[in-house]
């Protein structure tokens, strides 16, 4: 049984912890949701205005655009992520020459600030002096530059690649985590029973990483949900909005249009996805300890 003096101790102790989280998460997140029930503009005070916001975004065609981007760029990034993430980590766990080199040469793309990864990317897929257009003019792949960042077509391609570039090392290193920490003996026991690579994969790799795996899916998906500079310093949500997901939209909405409510109320609008997604990671981190 603790005594009165423990409590207050331990009270004391997580008191700096709860106001230092009311400062910056709480009392924040609670304005957000507040000025998102109002018609606040930048530099009025705004009225209430109940659900107004909510029911003008389910009737915004643009919206429901941002909506659908956010689906697809969130839905193939990831997947994207997992599949070359695992290929990767089987690489990088082969007893290769140079492996550590291999493993702090692919890790790079996680580790390099985002501004300078964006204007490299910018260079590369530039119509005007562009790498990628110099290249695939001189394999005879095309005859003409094409604007990767310029074509409604082609835009969400572009920012789906730079983000699947820079993820990867981070599903890539969870994975390998999980390969290292399979015995050796159990490949072994396989390939004495004639077990081959693909039997070994299937019934020996993914059961013993899959709940890596899991876990690193959800937690990059919540950051592509939520990214916002790539697209937003590569095409600023554009062409035609052929880019524009609920973060840009949001943005958007706030900071050039200054309607601060309904960008508040953008940003809310994939709030139970993300409470959900985070409580799956938590849930999970706790139950492997």
């Amino acid at each position: 049984m603790r005594t009165n003096y423990e409590n207050r101790l331990a009270m004391t102790l997580v008191a700096p912890v709860v106001l230092y989280l009311m400062a910056v998460m709480v009392i924040p997140f609670g304005w957000a949701i507040y000025m998102s029930f109002t018609d606040k503009m930048v530099g009025t005070p705004g009225n209430f205005i109940g659900i107004k916001n909510y029911v003008n975004l389910l009737a915004d065609l643009m919206f429901w655009k941002a909506v659908t981007n956010t689906l697809v760029f969130t839905l193939v990034c990831v997947s994207a992520k997992v599949v070359f993430g695992m290929i990767m980590a089987l690489v990088l766990n082969e007893k290769l020459i140079f492996r550590n080199v291999f493993r702090v040469l692919l890790f790079l793309p996680w580790t390099i600030p985002t501004i300078v990864s964006i204007f490299t990317w910018q260079w590369i897929f530039s119509d005007v002096g562009g790498v990628l257009n110099f290249l695939l003019t001189q394999l005879g792949i095309i005859k003409a530059p094409v604007g990767w960042l310029a074509d409604a077509h082609l835009a969400m391609f572009s920012v789906i690649l730079v983000n699947v570039w820079r993820g990867i090392p981070f599903v890539g290193i969870g994975i390998l985590a999980g390969l290292q920490a399979i015995s050796s003996d159990m490949y072994e026991a396989a390939m004495l029973d004639g077990a081959n690579a693909v039997k070994r994969f299937i019934y020996i790799t993914l059961p013993s990483v899959k709940e890596v795996a899991l876990l690193a899916a959800v937690i990059t998906m919540i950051w592509t949900l939520n990214d916002f500079e790539i697209i937003w310093l590569m095409t600023r949500g554009g062409p035609s909005n052929a880019t524009q997901v609920l973060s840009t939209l949001s943005y958007t909405t706030g900071f050039l249009n200054l309607h601060l409510g309904k960008a508040l109320a953008i940003s809310i609008f994939s709030l139970p996805l993300m409470i959900l997604l985070i409580n799956f990671v938590t849930k999970r981190t706790l139950s492997s300890k």
